[in-house]
């Protein structure tokens, strides 16, 4: 058989194929995922953006971030999955809002919350679709705003959210991965919430090798 109908052949049968597409993963979080609090200039910093470069094409990450948003935004998450028909993976991070809410009923509402969006997401995309809940970031207390008062009990449902997120992804056959004490207190001092870019390059630091090892 002549050299040329032999690449053909082999062609044919994917042998010779381009590197597989690049998954998608949605990414529904707050405004840290958003990155609305970072100054124009460094909004190449965003820890999803340096996500999906370091990972050299394997991986396509669709920010879903919106400011301000709770885990009660189950609506949000619905029109989410209407806009997107296809996710190879689900990245969950929330829970910073919630903690404002010192009562003893934030995390089980957080944890319900969270539940309902997986089920939603595993309704759409496939029942094994892949999902990857995240504990919520730190916070310097110091650089507080509004809710200084309360800094060492929102600081406390920050642990208490990530505890139950760990737990709710080790239920429902999913991943977790903390980011409480990822953030320098240098890069939270702004509004002691929200990360600059060095905090941003720590975050994706960890989501980055988490997503490699999980081969995302």
């Amino acid at each position: 058989m002549p050299r040329l109908l032999i690449i053909l052949f082999f062609l044919s049968l994917g042998v010779f194929s381009q590197s597989p597409m690049p998954r998608t993963v949605i990414v529904f979080g707050d405004s840290i995922t958003a990155g609305g609090a970072l100054p124009k200039e460094e909004r190449g910093r965003l820890w999803v953006t340096q996500v999906q470069q370091s990972s050299a094409g394997a991986l396509t990450l669709i920010n879903e971030g919106k400011g301000g948003r709770p885990t009660n935004s189950l609506a949000e998450f619905k029109a989410m999955i209407t806009r997107h028909a296809k996710a190879d993976a689900l990245v969950i991070a929330l829970g910073m809002n919630d903690s404002r809410d010192i009562t003893a009923q934030c995390v089980p509402k957080a944890v319900a919350n969270v539940r309902a969006m997986m089920v939603k997401a595993r309704a759409a995309y496939g029942e094994k679709l892949p999902v990857l809940l995240v504990g919520p970031s730190n916070i310097n207390k110091a650089a507080l705003g509004p809710t200084k008062p309360i800094a060492n009990e929102r600081e406390a449902k920050l642990r208490e959210l990530g505890a139950a997120f760990a737990k709710l992804a080790a239920e429902t056959k999913s991943e977790f991965v903390s980011l409480f004490g990822v953030v320098p207190d240098s890069s939270l001092l702004k509004d002691g919430v929200h990360p600059d870019g060095a905090g941003n390059e720590a975050i994706a630091k960890v989501m980055g090798k988490k997503l490699k090892m999980l081969g995302w």
